[in-house]
């Protein structure tokens, strides 16, 4: 049998994105197209009782804060952790380059 990529590594990849591709492609297929909430229950009990139930007049601020407040700190804590991250990296990388530099080669 004749092998058509290089390494295991390559092949593996390549299916890999293949596989993430048909993932996101079915995954894709089940989303409302944009306004149509006549399916989900849902949405809409938000869009009915959400004034009353919460007294805001921005029904959008109500729903982020009210009713998915701790999703929303959930997503927050997630984005500042990689960011500080980030950061540390990029402090690493640069303490590393620094005292790299005084090195003779």
């Amino acid at each position: 049998m004749k092998i058509l990529y290089k390494n295991k590594i390559e092949a593996a990849t390549l299916l890999l994105v293949f596989i993430f591709s048909v993932m996101l492609i079915y995954g894709a297929g089940g989303i409302h197209t944009s306004g149509d909430i006549s399916g989900s229950a849902v949405a809409q009990q938000y869009l009915h009782n959400g004034s009353e139930l919460t007294g805001s007049t921005n029904i959008v601020n109500s729903i982020v804060w009210d009713f998915r407040g701790f999703d929303t700190l959930g997503e927050e804590i997630v984005f500042f952790t990689g960011a500080i991250g980030v950061a540390l990296v990029a402090r690493n990388i640069k303490k590393t380059r620094k005292a790299g530099s005084g090195r003779k080669r």
